[in-house]
């Protein structure tokens, strides 16, 4: 198995760490190098080399995928590129992750060092949980979505599709933040986060 970063910026370090956790014991495991539109200087800093950008790469046998781009506009656009081309999409979950059986994962996603995922939690497609994080029983997160460290989720919160949740955001029961939305940094959110809008505060209020 051979893994290739979708990225090659610090978030796309941090998988890279992340990924030597979470397989490196694994002889058949390597990281083969990152995917990357716009110039870096990952490999001087000691890291694999950039491979191609993503849409010239050419899939090899035992390739496999993760994106790891911030920008989730971006993160939604390279990661179709690869799916067109029929890449296939690993998870990568930090071991000291406390996860739930009855949980349900998609694909591509990444979830870091201690976060809990309560029962009936959900995950869609390419969506990451930053350290630290915590889902009560029946949290549904959709595709593409960014959360970041020390955010509590009450139970039965509902996100929707490319939504960032931004550090030590705090959402109580029921909470639903619609597609496109952005909770800011430390944030407590008492009440629905319409489409497209970014809320900040204690309690958080719409300033976008």
């Amino acid at each position: 198995m051979n893994l290739v970063i979708i990225g090659a910026g610090g978030f796309a370090r941090e998988i890279f760490d992340l990924a030597n956790v979470c397989y490196g014991a694994d002889e058949n495991f390597s990281v083969k190098g990152f995917l990357s539109d716009g110039p870096s200087s990952i490999q001087e800093m000691g890291y694999p080399p950039v491979l191609n950008n993503v849409k010239d790469y050419k899939i090899e046998k035992g390739d496999v995928f993760f994106c790891a781009i911030g920008n989730l506009v971006d993160r939604k656009k390279t990661t179709e590129i690869i799916l067109e081309k029929n890449g296939k999409f690993i998870n990568l979950i930090h071991p000291t992750a406390e996860i739930s059986p009855s949980v349900e994962l998609g694909k591509g996603i990444g979830i870091k060092t201690f976060c809990v995922l309560a029962s009936d939690v959900k995950i869609q497609d390419f969506s990451f949980l930053q350290s630290s994080v915590i889902l009560g029983h029946d949290v549904q997160i959709g595709k593409y979505c960014q959360v970041n460290s020390f955010s509590f989720f009450a139970g039965h919160c509902k996100i929707g599709n490319q939504v960032a949740i931004n550090a030590g955001a705090k959402l109580i029961q029921n909470i639903k933040v619609d597609d496109q939305a952005t909770v800011g940094i430390g944030s407590v959110v008492i009440r629905k986060v319409k489409k497209g809008t970014t809320v900040f505060g204690n309690p958080a209020k719409k300033i976008y």
